[in-house]
């Protein structure tokens, strides 16, 4: 007899069917997991094969599984010198997502300079997901950068940003890929100077610039890129100041923080903020109160403005405003 046969859902609830099913879930993954180790084992067989094509598709499937397959490392490892290119770039591939890719960070260096762009790409990746650790990389990497696969560009410059300070000397010739003739390429750079962060000091005309690309994603990023640098980057404050005036939201609010982070430094900024209270934008109004807040006493005319928002149907709007307010007052108070 079927005991889960019920006309309704409230008959299914009250029977036995639901007590019954939560018993058997744990079975049900205990042997989820026994077919998932059982499927490792016979990929690992796989990475022996004759044929290129099996143990290139088998290192690949291992590197889909993921952390859950960290027992095929070393395996993948002794593929990183295997004739054919499809296998050594798979074997990286799953290295960089298996785990415990750092002991093989000097195969993926020199697999940087391997004659098919696919392996390139895929040592570039894995050396990245090593991340800070993998500073030795950082020369061979500068490198392809200028590499002639765009494809290839793009995942030196993403390690690059996932090494981050570590790889300060990396700093001009990421400047140099923000004029990059592939848009992903110069997306990533941009990731990667932020990422970076204070050693991006020499990307500080280049962000300017990058303020008037004619994509938003990229001003943005600029933005937010010059605020992180901080009060040094103050020479941007003009620049982040035409962009409170952006057509795009997201750019203003960046703008907005970029010269929060400025702080009293870029105190020129203030009638422009106090202008940007008044936007349609919850998240614009938010963030120019919030940069007005931390000029301090510099920026007590905007007090009015703020204490009008302290009404303001946005919530994030009038917690700012009056954050934002106690700042300032504070920092009148202050002798």
């Amino acid at each position: 007899m079927n005991i889960c046969v019920k006309p309704s859902l409230a008959g299914f609830l009250s029977s036995g069917c639901v007590a019954f099913l939560l018993f058997l879930y744990p079975f049900s993954l205990v042997f989820a997991q026994e077919g998932k180790e059982a499927k490792i084992q016979v990929l690992l067989q796989q990475l022996q094969d004759k044929d290129p094509s099996v143990r290139s598709n088998a290192a690949y499937a291992l590197g889909q599984i993921g952390v859950e397959a960290a027992s095929a490392a070393p395996a993948l490892g002794e593929l990183l010198k295997d004739q054919n290119a499809w296998v050594r770039g798979n074997a990286a591939f799953a290295l960089g997502r298996v785990g415990g890719a750092k002991p093989y960070l000097a195969s993926f260096i020199e697999l940087l300079k391997d004659q098919n762009e696919n392996v390139r790409k895929d040592a570039a990746d894995a050396i990245g997901r090593i991340g800070v650790e993998a500073k030795p990389g950082v020369p061979a990497l500068i490198i392809l950068l200028k590499d002639k696969s765009a494809f290839v560009r793009r995942y030196a410059a993403e390690a690059l940003g996932k090494i981050g300070p570590g790889a300060k000397t990396a700093v001009p010739g990421l400047v140099e890929s923000l004029r990059d003739q592939e848009f992903v390429v110069r997306t990533h750079a941009a990731y990667a100077l932020r990422q970076i962060g204070m050693d991006a000091k020499e990307a500080i005309p280049v962000w300017m610039a990058v303020l008037k690309d004619n994509r938003e994603h990229l001003r943005s990023y600029a933005a937010d890129a010059l605020g992180e640098i901080g009060p040094e980057a103050r020479i941007a404050a003009p620049a982040l100041i035409e962009a409170l005036k952006d057509q795009d939201r997201f750019v203003r609010v960046s703008a907005s923080k970029g010269l929060g982070k400025m702080g009293t430094e870029a105190k020129t900024a203030i009638p422009g903020l106090i202008d940007l209270l008044k936007d349609n934008e919850p998240l614009v109004r938010s963030s120019a109160s919030d940069a007005l807040g931390k000029m301090g006493a510099e920026a007590k005319a905007a007090i009015p403005a703020l204490t009008e928002l302290q009404k303001d149907q946005a919530p994030i709007v009038r917690i700012a405003a009056t954050g934002a307010i106690g700042n300032i007052m504070s920092s009148i108070s202050k002798p």
